[in-house]
């Protein structure tokens, strides 16, 4: 059983990570036995896997037809923005006195370093952290099941292939001047500089998307 347990998690972060990444396209249609290959699992695992995914909004099956990476429209990135803007800087105000000082600290190091290294897809992934970090944080389970979700789908915006990098790097310094507030316990101008750090990716993101479209 505790085997079995394992095999299903294994195959779920799997599938998940490759849907967050983009290796897995919006809109493309999942193979089962291709799943299967690719985490190494019998149909069972895989399925369960699928089934909680589809409860995330990442994919969807369409009757007659099969499973399919849910498609991540204009509309639908307007309206990530669109509730990020609304719902971060307040699981921030409900989190900041329970974030630990060394724990931000290290992001900060992190970010730093790969910011100087360039590292474009570890810093995708830091930023997911980070505010993951944050909304884990919010001491309110609805908010976090629906903030979770939330941030795996945005996740699937900022490793698009033409997400600027220009803005990567951008990202990552506000993240630590983020930081550097909340350490000196500013929250107000920390709540304000998230809601700027959130509609600078979102022009950036659009600027982008209008360059490649």
């Amino acid at each position: 059983m505790a085997n079995y347990k394992q095999l299903k998690e294994k195959s779920y972060n799997l599938i998940k990570q490759e849907i967050l990444s983009n290796r897995l396209e919006s809109g493309q249609y999942l193979e089962e036995k291709m799943l299967c290959d690719l985490v190494g699992a019998s149909r069972t695992p895989v399925r369960e896997s699928i089934n909680m995914l589809e409860q995330e909004h990442l994919v969807q099956t369409i009757p007659g037809k099969g499973v399919f990476v849910t498609t991540v429209s204009v509309q639908s990135i307007k309206e990530l923005f669109q509730m990020r803007r609304m719902l971060e800087p307040l699981a921030l105000q409900m989190a900041h006195e329970s974030l630990n000082i060394d724990i931000l600290l290290s992001f900060r190091d992190k970010f730093m370093a790969e910011t100087e290294n360039k590292n474009y897809a570890l810093l995708h992934q830091l930023d997911y952290e980070f505010h993951n970090y944050i909304n884990d944080n919010s001491r309110n389970e609805y908010m976090i099941r629906f903030l979770r979700v939330l941030s795996d789908n945005f996740q699937r915006v900022r490793t698009q292939p033409f997400y600027a990098e220009q803005r990567t790097l951008g990202g990552a310094r506000e993240h630590l001047t983020l930081i550097d507030f909340i350490i000196d316990g500013n929250i107000e101008e920390a709540k304000k500089f998230l809601v700027e750090h959130i509609a600078n990716t979102e022009k950036y993101y659009f600027k982008s998307l209008s360059s490649n479209g």
